[in-house]
Formats: structure tokens, sequence, C-alpha cells
């Protein structure tokens, strides 16, 4: 079964191969490095939102153009 969304938070591999660490308070560590925001989970794992990791690696959409905006000047007669 495929998802269709992305899941909200990076997964556990992700976050290792954007730190470059396997253990989470390296990971952590990196993260602070950084200057990344985060959560800690339960199990003092570093939570990371994918839209956050996608905006920080300069690769997210901008969601300002995918928004439709009516055209004024058209209203306007213009």
């Amino acid at each position: 079964m495929e998802l269709l969304h992305p899941p909200l938070f990076l997964i556990d591999s992700e976050v290792e191969i954007l730190t470059g660490y396997k253990l989470p308070s390296h990971q952590t560590k990196w993260l602070r490095l950084k200057g990344w925001r985060f959560e800690l989970n339960g199990n003092r794992k570093p939570i990371i939102a994918r839209k956050y990791a996608e905006k920080m690696l300069g690769c997210a959409s901008d969601a300002l153009d995918a928004i439709p905006r009516p055209n004024f000047r058209a209203l306007r007669g213009i």
C-alpha cells in the first residue's frame, strides 16, 4: 500500500540521513548546532516537521504561490 501523503514528521531513517548520526543524543546535538527547531518525543528522539525540514533545506514550494488570488485589475476593468 502506497501512502497518499508523506508523514507529518521525518521518520527515523530520514533524521539519521539529515544529521549523519544514528544516536538521538548526537542527532539532537547536530540539530541544535545548526539552529534547527525540533521537539523531543517520549523516547528522547528528535521530532522534525517535514515541511520545516523542506523549508530549511530550500526545497519547499512557496505556499503563497499556490493560493489562488482574485485578479483585482480585471475587477476594476483595467
